[in-house]
């Protein structure tokens, strides 16, 4: 499982840093997309948090970041994310820990569920910034994990 944890993780900030570029290089992109990228970050950011153990509350998944800034931001928790991973053992990624969600709910849920959803999650924004991205006239990023994976990045 750790295995298959940090290639999704690898993938996750490989198309992070890719749209990351794309939405940098366009002027008259969608607001909506800047935000979905900054939602990713700050996602990134407070599930590595409760990855830890933290319970962050309240938390703000919609920050107003710059392009730049969530991209630092973003490469940041994936680079933690893939130290911690690294670093865990197989039971330990099967615990579950306990945080709240944005409306303040409890939820337990095993640490390696909260890295997938991480990176389903960030896939599922970045489909939507690609969307964007073509509808203001772009050429959208290739995210796609069959791209990373022919590139070798794997």
């Amino acid at each position: 499982m750790r295995s298959l944890l940090q290639g999704m993780m690898r993938h996750a900030g490989w198309a992070d840093a890719r749209v990351a570029v794309s939405l940098a290089s366009m002027s008259d992109v969608d607001d909506d997309a800047r935000r979905l990228f900054a939602h990713i970050a700050a996602a990134e950011q407070l599930y590595l948090e409760r990855l830890l153990g933290s319970d962050p509350f309240p938390q703000d998944f919609w920050p107003v970041l710059t392009t730049a800034v969530a991209g630092r931001l973003a490469r940041e928790s994936v680079d933690a994310f893939l130290a911690v991973i690294a670093d865990a053992d197989e039971r330990w990624l099967r615990e579950a820990v306990r945080y709240r969600n944005s409306r303040g709910t409890y939820f337990e849920t095993p640490r390696e569920q909260l890295v997938i959803h991480v990176a389903l999650h960030g896939e599922h924004h970045r489909g939507q910034i690609a969307r964007l991205v073509r509808v203001a006239g772009g050429e959208p990023a290739v995210t796609d994990f069959i791209a990373f994976a022919r590139e070798g990045a794997s």
